[in-house]
Formats: structure tokens, sequence, C-alpha cells
């Protein structure tokens, strides 16, 4: 019976709409979300030049109709909600691994990949700092990380590195151990009669 590891889904604006339609619209998920951010950065800018504005030439229609001032004070929160609602509040899908008997597969929202035990080169265990400063940034980096702890793993393979985070520290030391003797097993020569 193959064994299998589970990650919830955790919070990651990337996945937001606003987020999701930059990755796809750019096919890149490191463009998208740098024009997240700068989009983002842009629309809070302007966001916040429009509410200063529309005070300054509303204040002395609304010195006249107090009630009015309800109704803009409304439309200012209700427009910080909607921005914070389209571009901040998105969560980054469930992660799902079950190890079968020739290797790792592995699935995150509609993204799913097959690790085959003799294609992982090196196991190692790689700081979350360090991932997400180096190995993240490459486009040949496969990532399938939850919620992020202290540490991942990294398995090297011929297509490139591929990343499992996984928010429970025990399941993630179950799946390193299960790796390590999968390699083993894999490396070892089939004796010849």
């Amino acid at each position: 019976m193959p064994r299998t590891f589970r990650s919830p889904r955790s919070y990651d604006p990337s996945y937001s709409p606003l987020g999701r339609l930059f990755r796809s619209w750019t096919g890149d998920r490191l463009r998208g979300e740098a024009f997240l951010i700068v989009t983002l950065a842009g629309l809070a800018l302007a966001l916040l030049m429009t509410h200063y504005l529309g005070w300054t030439l509303l204040k002395p229609v609304l010195a006249d109709n107090p009630s009015w001032q309800v109704l803009f004070w409304a439309g200012q929160l209700a427009s910080v909600a909607v921005l914070a609602a389209v571009g901040l509040l998105g969560f980054r899908p469930a992660i799902r691994i079950t190890c079968t008997a020739s290797g790792l597969e592995l699935e995150q929202g509609t993204r799913s990949q097959t690790v085959s035990y003799d294609a992982v080169d090196e196991i190692e265990v790689v700081s979350a700092t360090r991932y997400h400063r180096h190995y993240r940034r490459y486009a040949a980096t496969q990532g399938f990380v939850g919620a992020v702890g202290d540490a991942v793993l990294l398995l090297r393979t011929p297509n490139g590195p591929v990343v499992i985070g996984l928010a429970d520290a025990d399941e993630q030391t179950a799946l390193h151990t299960h790796l390590d003797a999968a390699e083993v097993e894999a490396r070892e020569p089939v004796p010849q009669p």
C-alpha cells in the first residue's frame, strides 16, 4: 500500500485573484509575482491619493451634510477591502505526496509531477531561508511547498531541482527517511547469475 504525505493549504498573496491573473497572463510564476507586487504598490498609492483628494474636494460638501460623511467613509473602507480581497487574499493549494514502488507522485492543485527514485541524484535538507533566497528564484526549480517550516527537502534530478516543503516537520523527516531508503534500494546493483 503506498504511503501518502499531505500538507494543508497555506496563505500566499500570489494565489489571490490578481496574482493568478498575472501568473496565467505571463506564464511564469516569478514574473507574475513581480507584476503583482508592482501593481499592488501602484494601486495602494493611487487609492491613498484618491482618498486624500476626495476628502479635500468634498470637505465643504460633507461639512454641510454630516450624514454624507458616513457614506464617504464607508466608501473609503469598501475600496480598501476590495483591494485587499482582490490582491492579498489567496491560498496556495494543499500538497499530496504519494510514495509508490517506483517513485514519488507530487500533486499541488492542478500541478503534478512524478519523480522516480532512480532519477534522484541527491537528497538534501535546505533551510527555508536558503530556499527562498536561492532555489525559489530559478525557473527550473519545481516547488511543491506548503506552509514553510524551518527546512525543506531538495531533490536534485537531471531535470532540475525539486523542492518539497511539508507543514509538519515529523512528516517531512519521515519522507526524508523513506527517500533515503528508496535511494539505497534503487542504487543497489542487481546480482548477475
